[in-house]
């Protein structure tokens, strides 16, 4: 008994199967397909999880005129902040 394909008959020498039937097709439509799925996993991610906000705009007002009033406490940035204003 001899082994058949799935339609029933046996493929004439040199007869072509559908493109189907072979693996590189699957093969290439894998690839940017698992590339899209990827990109809408990571597009739900982004929507789904959000990241908080640190501060409000009345917050970084304050850290930001805070930032400004205080004084160099770094000697080298003094020091680098007097030569800048002493170049002509």
């Amino acid at each position: 008994m001899t082994p058949t394909n799935p339609a029933g008959h046996e493929p004439e020498s040199g007869q072509l199967h559908p493109w189907y039937r072979y693996p590189w097709p699957w093969v290439a439509i894998a690839i940017p397909a698992i590339a899209v799925i990827g990109g809408l996993y990571t597009l739900y991610l982004a929507i789904s999880h959000p990241d908080p906000i640190v501060v409000d705009d009345g917050q970084y007002r304050e850290i930001r005129s805070e930032l400004h009033a205080e004084p160099h406490s770094e000697p080298q940035a003094a020091e680098t902040q007097h030569a800048i204003e002493k170049d002509p």
